[in-house]
């Protein structure tokens, strides 16, 4: 027996581990458990090298997952011996999730490295950060603002010199808090500590606190408006079991309201978020594309598009289609085109569906003849496979866009007998003379006579694919189509040959129903029923 070295061992290994789980994470990548599950198998057999590849192709399909966020970090903080390398990657990812309700698990970690590095000045960003925007921790980070501030106060009452209340500080005034941005609120950090002696400055520690101050109120104002809708959400990570209505909605009313704030980035945050519960229902990814397209954001919109239909929303037909009007509508027409050859069909009615959909998009653009090699296309496909109940369908669709498309009844009566020359079949020729009736007039009659005879009548080539019951049920409607549109001479000629061909229609019905006795009652009519009765029975004897 061989024996295999440990190395091989450990390959095999992880083979196997990597076939697993890519094969579940292809199809469910936001569960995230089992992404930090492979990267701790990876970094128990791997180099660390492949564990960082893991954690980044992770975070490429789940970007604003919280969690995969914080063990990403919690690796780099183990493995990475640079701290600006560490510090790298907590900003990033609290550039996608730092406006997430539940962000504190990374806000937490963050603080507690930056501590570790006695970097006070950072841990100053890191507070009023902290408070620009509601999350779950809001209060207690707050609290934390508040101390660090009282430690400077403290330090300041310990100068001897107050010359410093002269100083000029950034040029960001309390009337004006509201709207610092990033670069504000660096310069009155960057004013805190004097940059000879290290000892805080009154007027920029006053200005950090008012900044602060006026961020917590505005957060707690939200806080207090979104508790609600925070309180229903019951299951806010991905599960292929559905939601229930209540969940949906609740969903759909927080949307609503952070919509309504007026701020962009707060609002693609919330999407990203319910995308991860909601990832299966399409109603959330088309009102998150009709949302940042309609704000300017269609890069972001068609991003979204293009996950949801690699991933999430693949096998759903619906979907499709409306990523296809969408990207019609943007102008990308090839996109759209390459959409409907992507599109997983998997009945009859969506197949139909999809054909009619994209030969009228062609019509649209002004390719008739490519949108008529559609349809062409389309049947060949079914006459292959064998799905011969969609062709009378397929046949009287195209006939119809033909009639609409080039304007001649000539040329969509010839799509029915090319498909009737081609694969013989009743419901094909019953629908041409629907057809006719609908859009043609008199002058069709002699045209439309011919078509019908070389079916009905015996030893034709058409007719020998027909039983005489369906020869008699196309004799009939083409009577009706006479009746409606031909003249007396027409209707007389049309019904010769029907009474000819099926004579038995012009003989009488021996097909008496003998009433059962027991349900003759002994009224006169019952007894004028026995008495029938009596004598039909003579007379079949």
């Amino acid at each position: 027996m061989e024996l295999r070295s440990p190395m091989n061992r450990t390959q095999d290994d992880i083979q196997k581990i990597c076939l697993v789980y890519d094969a579940f994470l292809s199809e469910f990548p936001l569960c995230y458990g089992y992404w930090k599950k492979y990267a701790s198998h990876k970094a128990r057999l791997c180099t660390l090298y492949e564990v960082e590849e893991l954690y980044e192709r992770a975070l490429r399909v789940a970007t604003y997952s919280v969690d995969l966020w914080v063990s990403y970090c919690s690796f780099a903080l183990l493995s990475y011996e640079d701290p600006v390398d560490i510090r790298r990657l907590y900003e990033r990812g609290l550039s996608f999730v730092g406006k997430d309700y539940l962000c504190h698990l990374l806000w937490d970690k963050y603080i507690e490295f930056e501590y570790s590095q006695k970097q006070w000045s950072r841990l100053a960003h890191i507070y009023i950060n902290t408070l620009r925007y509601p999350i779950k921790k809001l209060h207690s980070y707050y609290e934390s603002f508040k101390k660090l501030v009282a430690t400077w106060e403290e330090e300041i009452e310990c100068q001897k010199d107050t010359e410093m209340s002269s100083e000029i500080v950034s040029n960001c005034g309390t009337e004006n808090v509201k709207d610092c941005g990033y670069a504000e609120i660096s310069n009155a950090i960057r004013d805190l500590l004097n940059q000879q002696d290290g000892l805080p400055r009154p007027n920029a520690v006053k200005k950090y606190l008012d900044i602060g101050e006026l961020f917590y109120q505005r957060s707690n104002q939200l806080d207090r408006k979104i508790s609600y809708f925070e309180a229903q959400i019951r299951r806010p990570y991905f599960h292929v079991k559905p939601l229930d209505d209540r969940q949906l909605q609740n969903w759909h009313q927080y949307l609503d309201f952070v919509e309504m704030q007026g701020d962009f980035d707060w609002a693609v945050k919330l999407y990203e978020r319910c995308l991860i519960p909601c990832a299966n229902y399409s109603e959330f990814w088309i009102r998150y594309v009709e949302f940042v397209d309609a704000k300017g954001g269609r890069e972001i919109a068609q991003y979204a598009l293009d996950r949801a239909l690699t991933v999430f929303l693949k096998r759903v037909p619906a979907f499709h289609l409306y990523c296809t009007m969408f990207k019609e509508q943007i102008g990308d027409v090839c996109g759209a085109r390459a959409l409907f050859h992507r599109s997983i069909m998997d009945s009859d009615p969506e197949f139909i569906e999809n054909v009619n959909r994209e030969a009228n998009m062609e019509k649209r653009m002004g390719n008739i003849d490519a949108a008529c090699m559609i349809y062409e296309k389309a049947i060949e496909m079914a006459k292959e496979k064998h799905i011969l109940q969609i062709l009378p369908v397929l046949y009287t669709n195209f006939a119809q866009f033909t009639m609409l498309a080039r304007g001649s009844i000539d040329a969509a009566r010839e799509v029915f007998v090319k498909g009737i020359q081609q694969m013989p079949n009743k419901s094909i020729i019953e629908g041409l003379i629907r057809f006719i009736t609908i859009h043609g007039r008199a002058e069709q009659i002699p045209k439309l006579d011919t078509i019908v005879a070389n079916a009905i009548v015996p030893e034709s080539d058409v007719s020998k694919a027909f039983s005489s019951q369906d020869c008699e049920d196309i004799s009939k409607l083409f009577l009706e189509f006479v009746d409606l549109h031909g003249t007396i001479h027409d209707i007389r000629m049309a019904w010769s040959r029907h009474r000819k061909l099926f004579p038995h229609i012009m003989r009488p019905s021996f097909n008496y129903t003998v009433p059962e006795k027991n349900t003759l009652d002994k009224s006169k009519e019952g007894r004028n029923q026995m008495l029938v009765f009596s004598i039909s029975s003579c007379l079949w004897r």
